[in-house]
């Protein structure tokens, strides 16, 4: 699994006809499938999220946000986010020793 954090901002102003409701049932539903993390964002009236979602691979991550009705009427920043133990091996595959008492 890979853990991205997601920032899905909704265009300013709100376009007439942007599904609002549609874009909270579809992050709700991240919520009980993927077991999702989604925070709103304040400085976006209520209507930006933080969404923190772990899923196979960045198409895969793509093909739900692409489901979302926010879709065209918005922007979003995707940040792939490490594990502790990830940059651990990292760091030990490049020779790394670690002196830890």
């Amino acid at each position: 699994m890979n853990k991205f954090l997601v920032l899905a901002r909704p265009a300013k102003p709100l376009p007439e006809g942007v599904n609002i409701q549609g874009c909270i049932e579809h992050l709700e539903g991240l919520k009980e499938k993927r077991n999702a993390e989604i925070h709103t964002l304040v400085e976006d009236d209520g209507y930006g999220f933080a969404i923190l979602i772990d899923v196979e691979s960045h198409d895969d991550l793509m093909a739900e946000l692409f489901k979302n009705p926010l879709g065209r009427w918005g922007t979003y920043q995707v940040h792939a986010l490490g594990t502790l133990e990830g940059e651990w091996k990292a760091m030990e595959a490049i020779g790394f020793e670690f002196n830890l008492p």
